[in-house]
């Protein structure tokens, strides 16, 4: 009887697992008075000359025609990259709505 899987034979529908490789970070010894915070890093700071200008993430989004989540994680720092695109509508909406010309250093820090 081949092919009758009721009797005496099973059929598998478990495929077989590949055992998963487990990493650990090891700790590095710092200099007195290390942080673990890294340095040269650049922030957003859109909170800072928005909250100058009393501009809303709304009035700015609505400004560049950007999308409230990109002016939300941007306003929180929240980013891990900013395309030409998006800067270039940043500077010009903020300059539409606070009548100041803005520059990439306006909007961004090295700490």
């Amino acid at each position: 009887r081949m092919g009758n899987y009721g009797e005496g034979m099973r059929l598998s529908t478990q495929t077989p697992s590949t055992p998963r490789l487990r990493t650990t970070r090891t700790a590095q010894a710092q200099p007195a008075g290390a942080t673990d915070e890294p340095t040269g890093t650049i922030v957003c700071v859109l909170s800072e000359v928005m909250g100058r200008h009393r501009v809303s993430q709304t009035a700015l989004a609505q400004a560049t025609g950007l999308r409230p989540a990109t002016i939300h994680a941007l306003y929180h720092d929240r980013t891990s990259s900013v395309t030409w695109d998006v800067l270039a509508r940043l500077l010009m909406g903020l300059h539409a709505l606070t009548h100041e010309p803005y520059e990439m250093g306006d909007l961004f820090r090295l700490r």
